[in-house]
């Protein structure tokens, strides 16, 4: 037998599944939530032709490849996929899919420039591909490591690139400059309570560091199981602040909903098993929606 073998078998063993059920759910609603308003007012975008908003490199814009309704229809087939994802079971993995190919044909219509939040969804979307978010009572059973172990890579290069480029390439983030600038921008913040923070040295100096330091270590840390659950919870802390100070799009949102993926499944077993004896009727419910999606 190989050297290697016990540490693969290891590695690649079947862990508890039901991250993948909780996910599953809690992405589908963030995408609701997240992209609702920008979809009710959809027929803004269409409405004329020539509405260029930012043609690209390969001047998709230039040319009309949808027009109002059918934007419309896409946008309600995007509904029908997420509808399908909460649903579960075999609808799981389709409507997912479905989502996706109905977003990005009205986003890149747009011409839309695809941002981080868009390529986030991606490998979000390639992830729920790769899951067994397509298997039922996943809350009791043992599934494959392997999405998880793309997950944690796809996160991991998300934080470890935007920290080390705000370390190296933007200093005004290690005396907290750039975080107050933020703060009071016009497209992403400026109420009264993001002038107070900006305001406060203290607040942006700490917020700076706190964002760096996690970005910068969530990929060396993460993959330790005792210290999992406290970096998880430094990335709440972190995307909730942003998203309560500022507007940032969906990027925050979304990717807190694949967090239960992201803690180690042993916690993540214990914790739900603790949740459903302290609530009953969230067990309850779990166990009717795994009985409706088969």
């Amino acid at each position: 037998m190989p050297l290697n073998r016990p540490v693969l078998d290891e590695l690649f063993r079947p862990r508890w599944g039901g991250g993948w059920a909780v996910a599953r759910v809690l992405f589908a609603l963030a995408a609701v939530e997240e992209h609702k308003d920008r979809f009710i007012h959809i027929g803004d975008a269409f409405r004329h032709p020539t509405m260029v908003f930012n043609a690209g490199p390969l001047h998709i814009a230039n040319h009309v490849l949808i027009g109002q309704p059918a934007a419309y229809a896409f946008w309600a087939l995007g509904l029908v996929g997420l509808g399908g994802m909460l649903y579960g079971g075999k609808w799981a993995k389709p409507g997912v899919l479905l989502w996706f190919l109905a977003y990005f044909t009205v986003v890149i219509s747009c011409g839309l420039t695809v941002r981080v939040p868009e390529r986030f969804i991606v490998w979000a979307t390639a992830a729920f591909l790769m899951s067994p978010i397509g298997e039922t009572g996943l809350l009791r059973r043992r599934a494959s490591p392997y999405a998880r172990m793309f997950l944690l890579v796809v996160y991991g290069s998300l934080y470890l690139s935007t920290g080390v480029m705000k370390s190296v390439e933007e200093p005004a983030w290690w005396d907290g400059t750039a975080l107050s600038y933020d703060l009071v921008d016009r497209w992403h913040a400026g109420d009264a309570v993001d002038a107070w923070a900006s305001s406060q040295h203290w607040v942006c100096f700490i917020g700076s560091w706190y964002t760096i330091l996690f970005e910068v270590g969530f990929v060396f840390l993460v993959g330790f199981p005792r210290l999992n659950r406290y970096v998880l919870l430094m990335g709440l802390g972190m995307h909730l602040f942003i998203d309560v100070l500022m507007e940032v799009g969906p990027l925050g949102t979304m990717a807190m909903s694949l967090y239960p993926v992201l803690l180690n499944p042993e916690d993540g077993e214990y914790l739900w098993e603790k949740l459903t004896t302290l609530v009953p009727p969230i067990g309850r419910l779990a166990a009717w929606g795994e009985r409706v999606g088969r």
